[in-house]
Order: C-alpha cells, then structure tokens, then sequence
C-alpha cells in the first residue's frame, strides 16, 4: 500500500503531532508499505535524511499532484485547508485524523474566523472523506461530528524500564513551558506540600515563553532550592530521564486531547498523575491518579500520598505499565491499515 500522510507539523518541530506522525511513518514502512511525509514545517535538507520514509515539505499544488497519482490513501493529522483541494481532486480517499478540539468560535464578542473554518471543515466539509478518526472519546464527544473512529496516539517502543536507573527526583514534568500545560499549578502545589511538612523535589524538562516567569515564581513561592530547571529531551536522553523520575506529573491547565507524555511515563513504569478533563483523565482512569484541573490544592494531596504510600505508588506503576501496552506502534498502526484496507476494499462501507 503506498501511504501519503500529512502532517502540519513534523521535525524539527517538538511536540506530540510531528511524533506521533513519525511513529506512525515507521511503524508502517517496517510492514512493507511505502509512505510519504508531507508536511508544512520547513527544514534542511540533511534533517530529511535520519528518516526511512521520504519527507516533502511545502509542496505545491502541482507536487501534490504528481505526488498522490500514486498514492492509495490520504491520511491528515490535524485540519489544513490550504491543501484540501488538491486531495479533492485527485479522487484518492482521505482519512482525517483529528488530534485536537475545535476551539470556541467567539472571544471577546469577534468572531474567530479560523476557528470557525476548523468546524466548517469538521462538519460541513469533511464528511467529504472516507473516514475520520478522533485520538480519544474527548475529542469525538467535543467535536460531534461527522461519526468516527476512536484510536488512540501510538507511543514509541523506545519508553521502556530500565535496569539500574537511580531515581533523581520525587517529581518530574515534561513537557512546553505554556499556561496550557499548567506548571503554575505544580509550582504552587509543591509548595504547599512544604507548608505541610512534605519538601519534595521536581524536576522539569522542558522550554517555552513562560520558563522565566515560572522560574521567578519558584523563587516568590519559596521553593527554588527544591526545583531544577532542564532543556527539552529526545530520545534516548529522555527515556533515561522519565525512568530517573520518582513520579510524572501531568498538570495540565487544559483539557489535554489525550496525553502522550502520560503514556511514555507508565511504559517506562512510572506512576502518573494528571489532570482529570479531557483525554488525559480518559487514559488516567483507573491506572494513575487525577485531580481537577488548576485546582493545586488537589494536586498536593495526590502528591503528598502517593510518596507517603509506597504500596500506592507500586501499584500504579504496574497498573500503568499495563495500560501503556495498549499504545504500542504495532496496536495502533494495525488498527490504521485494518481502517485503510477496509476503505480500499469496501469504500461505501466505511
């Protein structure tokens, strides 16, 4: 089967779209198909050669063209209308991954033009398709429609436990310095944990346009000796990392579409904790502990007792680990090629 797949983001790009297209990438070129990344993230030509799949960036209407004459099927992560009409034309099936929610079309009494493009394609135009797939029951229930799939993010095979590792912290994050991913939340809870006798340790991983003012918020809180600051990891500096964590912390602000970094976390058998909205809580429940988003209050006390209960903490961390076997690229990619030769097969069935 020859794979076009669409990616807004891709590499150099860091974030869960540009690694959840790579998994996906690989995992279907080591079946024996042929795939091609297309995406709109500029870059090097020598950053194209460390991947086993050709990687077209920008293209224009003409390259699409020539591109999807030998395509069997579109697969887009994420919305793009800039080059929907060439995909409508070539007459090729489209499957539309939708990896995040729609936003609210009114802020401020403007109309977000945009995001009201998104919901035109979600609902008016996308039905066009041959299927739609959502990355969790939260984003399918918050968009709507049209009808769909529910398959989850694949995790790389690379997150794993690791033998002999020495835990460096109580607690680590992972993640964009943004107010989306709540490190606020996390800084204000540690220190409430220490105005209750409970001084931990967090280390987090990451960079983003709030890393300085969080900083200065460390310090204002009282907890600067506590918390250590490290650039953003890939590979297998980052796996090392997440196995050196005592705990994961996913305090995110918003609802999270579904939340990789969560499962990286429980495959390399860390206890998580996140917040409960979204997919996120989706993914979490029953295999790590929530707590309302923002509320730092409620974070501190699944703090303070997953330290303060060793039992509690191996639980998750086995609890987790299983869960994470349900993310695998081999679980998830199959899931897509089943949808793929299904539509080939029976286009109208679909």
């Amino acid at each position: 089967m020859q794979i076009c797949l669409h990616s807004a983001q891709f590499f150099p790009v860091i974030g869960g779209i540009p690694q959840v297209s790579y998994t996906l990438a690989n995992y279907w070129v080591q079946q024996g198909h042929q795939v091609t990344v297309v995406t709109d993230t500029p870059a090097a030509v020598e950053q194209d050669t460390t991947f086993n799949f050709p990687v077209i960036r920008c293209p224009s209407f003409a390259s699409w063209k020539l591109l999807l004459r030998n395509s069997d099927v579109i697969v887009s992560k994420g919305y793009s209308i800039r080059h929907l009409a060439a995909w409508l034309i070539s007459g090729k099936p489209i499957i539309w991954i939708h990896p995040v929610y729609i936003p609210e079309i009114v802020e401020s009494n403007k109309i977000k033009w945009r995001s009201l493009i998104r919901i035109l394609l979600a609902r008016a135009i996308l039905p066009l398709a041959a299927s739609h797939v959502y990355v969790s029951h939260a984003v399918e229930k918050q968009i709507g429609s049209p009808k769909g799939l529910v398959i989850y993010n694949p995790v790389e095979n690379c997150f794993r436990p690791l033998p002999n590792i020495i835990i460096k912290n109580d607690f680590a994050f992972f993640g964009r310095m943004d107010p989306e991913k709540g490190v606020n939340t996390l800084l204000e809870a540690l220190a409430i944990c220490r105005q209750k006798g409970k001084v931990y340790t967090l280390d987090l991983y990451g960079f983003g346009p709030y890393l300085a003012e969080w900083q200065q918020s460390a310090e204002t809180l009282g907890i600067e000796t506590q918390v250590r600051w490290y650039p953003f990891l890939r590979g297998d500096e980052l796996v090392e990392a997440m196995n050196a964590a005592g705990v994961v912390v996913m305090p995110s602000q918003w609802s999270e579409p579904m939340g990789l970094v969560a499962v990286e976390a429980m495959a390399c058998g860390k206890a998580v904790i996140g917040s409960q909205q979204g997919g996120l809580g989706e993914v979490l429940e029953g295999y790590g502990m929530t707590f309302e988003n923002g509320n730092a209050e409620q974070l501190a006390e699944c703090m303070i007792k997953v330290r303060s209960d060793p039992d509690l903490r191996l639980n998750l961390e086995k609890k987790g680990y299983e869960r994470a076997r349900d993310f695998t690229p081999s679980t998830i990619g199959d899931k897509y090629l089943q949808l793929f030769e299904s539509f080939l097969k029976h286009p109208l069935r679909v």
